[in-house]
């Protein structure tokens, strides 16, 4: 691989990451709240974790690709799947970053508000109190800064290498 490595993609993919996941969670919730579209917010981070899941496999695509340009269109599997993989950590550790910042200082209220919407979801979804007492402690952590830092670190990670591993088998050079 000529020691290149994606570090400009892994940088501008994981920003691009962050960004758009809490844009897109602040616009849409507050668009949500303004015109009662009736959507859980639940529901939103749900969809806009997966819209970041589409954004990183394009920036582990380009990754790629710019890996095998610089070395005259070569490339193994072993040479994607680690420039993969090094975009989803980096991605991973931007994306927990700035999950930290936003629960701490753009919106430090975001544990409590998404609680009390989880509630609201579990209620809809015709929950028993019971039920619900009983998913309240793990659903606490969950939206701890800690566990949304966490989610994103693991996630970001996870679903990269898997889209790398898949990914690579094609970018690859074909011999």
């Amino acid at each position: 691989m000529n020691n290149k490595y994606p570090w400009k993609q892994a940088i501008i993919t994981g920003l691009i990451v962050g960004i758009f996941a809490i844009g897109s969670f602040t616009v849409a919730d507050s668009l949500n709240k303004h015109f009662a579209w009736g959507v859980n917010t639940t529901t939103i981070r749900g969809l806009s974790g997966l819209l970041t899941l589409i954004i990183l496999g394009v920036g582990i695509y380009t990754g790629m690709r710019s890996i095998k340009r610089s070395d005259s269109g070569k490339l193994t599997y072993g040479q994607a799947l680690l420039a993969g993989c090094i975009i989803a950590l980096t991605t991973g550790i931007i994306t927990a970053l700035v999950g930290f910042i936003y629960c701490n200082y753009i919106n430090p209220g975001y544990a409590v508000y998404m609680l009390s919407e989880s509630k609201k979801a579990m209620i809809a979804d015709g929950k028993s109190p019971a039920e619900i007492a009983a998913s309240m402690p793990g659903l606490r952590q969950q939206w701890t800064t800690g566990g949304q830092m966490l989610q994103a670190l693991v996630g970001q990670t996870v679903c990269g290498t898997v889209i790398a591993l898949i990914m690579a088998l094609f970018v690859k050079s074909k011999k």
